[in-house]
């Protein structure tokens, strides 16, 4: 994996919890208490779930809701790092159908192999009101997916409305539907 997720999480634990509270979060997941994250560094798949794993541990989360302030906190990261992502899909449908687009040029700096598994990680399928999502990763990180897309979608006035057609948040490979809808369709104020 591409420093990119455990250099957001770092970055979120040092604005969010002490730093007492990070040094215990890194030494649970199994890193050295002074541990670094870098952008241009890869990192193990399980490094990053052992991360998450061991903030809901030490917070007293479940991971799910540990995702979903990542989530929220990793939008607003990539909003400010990567606008020309953001600018060129002005709605959640076209920006979730650009994710493997997305994931293959950050994978640009990585060995081929490691190339190979984040181009076949995503494969996305235009659907009328959303996209269905067909995710492949050994670190089953779909919940992870799912809640970025339901945070950009409620940035952008909308509501996803998320299914999984095949697999779980639980499973290397699951197909997603992500349907979107108007905040008012819905009658969400």
């Amino acid at each position: 994996m591409l420093g990119i997720i455990p250099h957001t999480i770092d970055r979120y634990l040092k604005r969010r919890v002490t730093a007492e509270t990070r040094m215990a979060i890194l030494l649970r997941a199994g890193f050295q208490s002074e541990q670094q994250f870098r952008l241009d560094t890869e990192y193990d798949d399980a490094e990053c779930c052992a991360l998450v794993a061991a903030i809901a541990d030490i917070t007293g989360c479940d991971t799910e809701t540990a995702f979903d302030e990542i989530a929220d906190f990793f939008l607003d990261w990539a909003e400010q790092t990567f606008p020309g992502f953001f600018a060129v899909a002005p709605d959640t449908r076209n920006f979730l159908m650009l994710q493997p687009d997305i994931h293959s040029s950050m994978a640009c700096g990585l060995r081929s192999n490691e190339q190979r598994k984040v181009a076949e990680k995503f494969r996305a399928v235009a659907l009328p009101d959303g996209i269905r999502m067909h995710y492949r990763s050994s670190n089953r990180l779909a919940y992870f997916y799912c809640s970025l897309a339901r945070n950009l979608a409620a940035r952008r006035g909308e509501v996803a409305e998320i299914s999984f057609i095949e697999g779980s948040t639980a499973s290397s490979t699951s197909v997603i539907e992500v349907r979107l809808k108007p905040k008012q369709a819905t009658g969400i104020a």
